[in-house]
């Protein structure tokens, strides 16, 4: 008869200890289950503390609006104080919102009295200008002279503080604990660690003899590994294929905005200066200040036009799909660089191919990036931009002459620009190369795609 004792107790220690270490990660758990909370204690007390910060500045825009105004005559600070006054009603209705989420229905209610103290505040600014229109500047500023909205905007200040103090007690005592937890269960996991590495000296003595059964899972581990490498090929070419389809029909809907934009919006912009041109000949009675005011309509329809084509432009430039790459380019680089008085040499070929429409905004995408990040970054004077079609590929280089870009920073995953353009150009089945040709240098940008993939077939 086998006697079991010894090995009992053999294994006895190595139990023991697993219980320990179950405990300790159980208490561990419970140390960063706490943690999390308090993070989100955290995250919850700044988000509506800077709701609070956001509304002061808000309705100290709008007092700066109606003083401007109402100190200068001039209607340009006007344009900001109604924005600013509809915005504060939503900016309370996310801070109670956020407050009774979090069960803090004191403070929710302490909110609504400050909504109280600001409409006081907003009915003597909007009183003022009401004076100003209805009776005279005068009355107005002699509104502006007392003290009630000097009082209502201390009280606001007053009540907004209580509420930031509130906010700031909340943080303390999150981060207290969250801290004290943390070292907890530094601890915790210290001994943790030690008490396993002594249970995986333990459990490899008693399991060396137990080779083949390691090395057929190893075999195994290995199968599965190149199945999830297989796995995850085919999960990165699908994403690939999606991000591909969704800059598409991203492009598609930009394209759709801007048609409706000049077909709807365009129309009635043209009407309407129409119609008060002809008004203006009819109506005006000869006086300077009804001259003002007509010049004034007419000025404002012709900047909404141009607003009106400069969305347009940026959202499907009109001659990219009407006269070509070639003109859109130039348009781009006139717009972006020649206006910000950066010099740039242009090249193109002899003969353009016809690109398809998904190329076409690809490759004009890219150098649209390219110029932005030179206006914004390079500090340049002079620039290149060159289209070369050789060896049935098309290359486009665009180079600079600035303070060169830090090498570290290309391929971090922050640099959106740089991957969007390498997305796009690859998608093409293109390569794109971004390289620093020194400090106080400059920077080149150069991508390379097969001709037979962007000509147009006459099928997309």
């Amino acid at each position: 008869m086998v006697n079991l004792a010894p090995v009992r107790l053999h294994y006895a220690p190595i139990l023991l200890g697993v219980a320990f270490i179950a405990t300790l990660f159980m208490v561990a758990e419970s140390g960063y289950k706490r943690i999390h909370e308090a993070g989100v204690t955290i995250s919850a007390a700044e988000e509506r503390q800077a709701l609070l910060s956001r509304y002061l500045r808000v309705m100290l825009d709008a007092e700066s609006a109606q003083r401007g105004f109402l100190l200068t005559e001039n209607p340009r600070y006007l344009r900001s104080f109604d924005p600013a006054v509809r915005s504060l009603d939503p900016l309370l209705d996310s801070l109670v919102q956020k407050l009774h989420t979090s069960g803090l229905d004191d403070d929710a209610a302490r909110v609504q009295a400050l909504r109280n103290t600001a409409g006081q505040k907003i009915g003597e600014m909007r009183a003022s200008l009401r004076l100003y229109g209805e009776v005279n500047r005068e009355a107005a500023l002699q509104l502006l002279d007392t003290d009630i909205g000097q009082k209502a905007i201390k009280d606001l200040r007053l009540q907004l503080r209580e509420l930031w103090n509130a906010e700031s007690e909340r943080l303390v005592a999150a981060r207290t604990a969250s801290e004290r937890d943390l070292r907890t269960a530094r601890v915790l996991l210290g001994t943790a660690s030690f008490l396993s590495l002594v249970l995986v000296i333990l459990i490899g003595a008693l399991l060396g003899r137990d080779m083949r059964a390691r090395a057929k899972e190893s075999q195994e581990l290995g199968n599965r590994n190149r199945e999830l490498d297989r796995t995850i090929r085919q999960r990165t070419a699908m994403l690939f294929h999606l991000s591909s389809s969704l800059q598409k029909v991203a492009e598609r809907e930009k394209a759709t905005l801007a048609r409706e934009l000049h077909d709807e919006l365009g129309g009635l912009l043209v009407a309407t200066k129409i119609d008060v041109s002809w008004l203006r000949k009819r109506a005006d009675d000869g006086s300077e200040a009804a001259k003002l005011r007509w010049e004034r309509v007419l000025r404002c329809m012709d900047e909404g036009l141009m607003l009106k084509r400069r969305i347009i432009e940026s959202l499907r430039p009109t001659l990219l799909d009407n006269v070509g790459l070639e003109a859109a380019l130039r348009w781009l680089v006139d717009e972006t660089l020649r206006r910000g008085g950066i010099l740039c040499e242009e090249r193109y070929p002899e003969q353009m191919p016809e690109l398809s429409p998904d190329a076409r905004i690809a490759v004009f995408r890219a150098v649209q990036e390219c110029l932005t990040n030179i206006v914004k970054h390079a500090k340049a004077k002079a620039v290149l931009l060159s289209v070369t079609l050789e060896d049935d590929q098309m290359t486009v280089v665009v180079r600079d002459d600035g303070v060169g870009i830090d090498e570290g920073r290309i391929e971090t995953p922050q640099s959106h620009g740089l991957l969007g353009m390498r997305h796009r150009i690859e998608s093409l089945d293109g390569t794109l190369s971004l390289r620093s040709l020194g400090p106080n240098v400059g920077t080149e940008c150069r991508f390379t795609v097969p001709i037979e993939r962007i000509r147009n077939t006459g099928t997309q």
